[in-house]
């Protein structure tokens, strides 16, 4: 079903996340999905969600909203078990839609049963990992070392792996679910090296660093000449631990303190458990806005009209669409995790610590002297470049291309 140019250009994406979580990963195969349509034939297989029309009305984007068993409600994620039912669906879809390549962005039942139906019609899938560092700070490490197997054994019909993966058996075991997964397919796709680093030493061969990519265009146009007014901060993402929200949210309040009113701004846009944890640090203060829940267009223009976007997770996250958005707008990132490098180099701005005084010092620092802000928001004028969308379709299918020759 190949192209006499061994270059597929009929793309299945699958995931088991639905469009509707607004998450990093459900966003960054959203802005792939369209990216790869500006030159290829897409489908996209997934949880039925309210925003799969808007992919399909506003792109050449072919969607089908695959129905649940459920969802889990700690995790926001529908349930999908690979079933001989859905692989004779996928197989049939697959064949109708001549696809050439699955593109796979999870790790679970609907991802299991696209593997399966594309091997049974010599059809090559690749998968990309959005997080091999599951993780969390519930006292639950000893329940998910013995549940987490066989519930990813349940809803994909694998026989879990068992390496250590993590000190914490618990969150080794989280991300042996995605092991699992991963050594069915032909390629793995890391957006990040650090991320791929950790997947070659877990095992996988064929790992292949593919950054992320934002597909509209950016409302920021031009780099920060200065910065008037109060430093202007955002912080975007999921307000749960491992992001550390709060820690960003009591050292800007400490700042506001040192710098006085007018100097500083935060504003945090998302959802999560530590949302109302967070409104109770903040009170009444002005110089600190919690947006909640909003949607991706908001995201980009807070980031648009602010001076600089703020990262705080360490350990946890692989090559956040916070940086891509914020690059590709011509804005800088403060960022406490130096393993991160991607979108980085010129417009990164890596805090001394991870705590809450170093942070506190260097949100003063800033205020008190933006040659930094200014310096990362012109820096990222070549460190966009890493997300533009035509360099990410060349390296995908680079990627289908490999995947395709391996199988044959």
């Amino acid at each position: 079903m190949i192209r006499a140019t061994g270059r597929p250009c009929r793309v299945a994406v699958v995931s088991d996340y639905s469009f509707d979580t607004l998450g990093g990963a459900e966003t960054a195969m959203f802005e792939q999905a369209r990216a790869l349509a500006a030159e290829l034939d897409v489908t996209v297989l997934a949880p039925r969600s309210s925003r799969m029309p808007e992919l399909a009305r506003t792109h050449q984007v072919r969607v089908v909203g695959v129905p649940s068993q459920g969802r889990l409600s700690v995790l926001g994620m529908p349930v999908l078990r690979n079933t001989r039912e859905l692989r004779t669906r996928l197989r049939r879809l697959l064949v109708r839609r001549d696809v050439e390549v699955v593109h796979l962005h999870s790790e679970f039942g609907l991802a299991a049963a696209a593997t399966a139906a594309a091997h049974d019609l010599g059809i090559p899938v690749v998968q990309t990992v959005h997080t091999f560092f599951w993780q969390t700070t519930w006292p639950v490490q000893q329940l998910l070392r013995w549940g987490a197997p066989g519930f990813h054994s349940l809803l994909t019909g694998l026989r879990p792996t068992r390496v250590r993966l993590d000190e914490r058996p618990g969150n080794s075991a989280m991300r042996n679910m995605t092991l699992t997964q991963a050594r069915t397919v032909e390629r793995v796709v890391s957006p990040s090296a650090h991320q791929a680093a950790a997947l070659r030493a877990a095992g996988l061969e064929r790992v292949d660093v593919v950054p992320n990519t934002l597909s509209v265009a950016a409302a920021a146009t031009e780099p920060l000449r200065g910065v008037d007014g109060p430093l202007r901060v955002v912080w975007v993402g999921r307000m749960v631990p491992e992001k550390r929200p709060l820690p960003l949210v009591r050292a800007a309040l400490a700042a506001v303190e040192r710098l006085g009113p007018g100097r500083l701004h935060l504003t945090l846009a998302g959802d999560g458990e530590q949302l109302a944890e967070a409104r109770a640090l903040v009170g009444d203060h002005p110089e600190v806005e919690l947006v909640g829940r909003t949607s991706h267009a908001r995201v980009l223009d807070l980031i648009a009209g602010a001076h600089l976007c703020a990262l705080t997770s360490v350990g946890w996250d692989n090559q956040p669409m916070t940086v891509v958005e914020a690059v590709s707008n011509l804005r800088g990132v403060l960022y406490c995790d130096p393993r991160l490098t991607e979108g980085l180099r010129s417009a990164g701005i890596l805090a001394d610590g991870a705590d809450e005084a170093a942070l506190t010092r260097l949100l003063v620092e800033l205020a008190d002297d933006p040659a930094r802000v200014v310096a990362a928001s012109e820096g990222a004028l070549t460190d966009r470049r890493e997300f533009a969308p035509d360099v990410f379709r060349r390296r995908i299918g680079d990627v289908y291309t490999a995947a395709a020759a391996s199988l044959r």
